[in-house]
């Protein structure tokens, strides 16, 4: 069976699983059945989905927050991480009041936590704890968290945001938006000359996060693929200002994290 999972950007030749139709948004519906992915379009997804039950976990957003503000072509980026669930419009908007439905539950932070480390990190370092990898694989069967996981995941992830570690939430969502521009870049960048996107995207995953210096040099290098793709934004080159790296991700003999 079928079940929402996320609101994600789409490949160039993505297809509606339901109607086989090719999907031309840049964003879109992903499903999940339990052992598969696949994509739906918005119409599909009410009719054999029926309607969310509640907000989705709106991935393409975490792209926007490390978006410089000065640079008047990009995108505004959301103000508050609330702005990270979506409740995507399927199908024709209600135009009686019995069709209105009650707004949707705000998204739960620490499922969203869990599966932002678990699901879209796997080419991180020490991306999974023990106490996450636990919950995921718990709740991965049921759906679900219980109380005793609930707790520690929560304080995994009060710790890391008192401490302003690479592993605090907000940490978290600047290292896939910074992910998904490099990735971008590289897709459209000829093989030959993708040595220093890749420098950059392996030291992000190995340090979860960039200097000030290297995402300046990033953007001279959006200076040029702007030629070709026009939607390349500027990236915030202080988005990782401030952040702590553990001493044992600084280390050459790096251990297995407790965060």
């Amino acid at each position: 069976m079928w079940h929402y999972s996320r609101v994600d950007y789409l490949g160039p030749h993505a297809v509606c699983i339901f109607c086989n139709r090719l999907l031309r948004s840049r964003k879109g519906i992903v499903i999940y059945n339990g052992a598969v992915e696949a994509f739906a379009g918005p119409n599909c997804a009410k009719k054999m989905l029926g309607p969310p039950e509640e907000r989705l976990l709106d991935v393409t957003r975490l792209a926007l927050l490390v978006v410089s503000d000065v640079d008047p072509t990009s995108p505004p980026a959301p103000s508050t991480h609330a702005g990270l669930s979506s409740d995507p419009q399927l199908g024709s908007v209600p135009k009686t009041q019995d069709q209105v439905r009650s707004p949707l539950p705000p998204l739960d932070k620490i499922v969203q936590y869990l599966r932002l480390r678990c699901e879209f990190m796997g080419e991180f370092a020490h991306h999974r704890s023990q106490i996450l990898t636990q919950a995921f694989d718990a709740y991965s069967r049921t759906g679900q968290l219980d109380e005793a996981d609930r707790k520690r995941v929560a304080g995994t992830i009060r710790n890391a945001g008192e401490q302003n570690t690479v592993f605090s939430e907000a940490n978290v969502m600047r290292c896939i938006g910074i992910n998904h521009w490099l990735r971008e870049a590289l897709e459209n960048t000829q093989a030959d000359r993708r040595e220093f996107l890749t420098a950059m995207l392996n030291k992000l995953h190995s340090q979860w996060h960039l200097t000030e210096a290297q995402l300046a040099a990033v953007n001279r290098w959006g200076e040029w693929l702007r030629k070709k793709v026009h939607s390349f934004p500027h990236l915030d080159t202080q988005v990782f200002n401030g952040v702590v790296v553990p001493e044992f991700m600084k280390s050459k003999g790096q251990r297995t994290p407790k965060a």
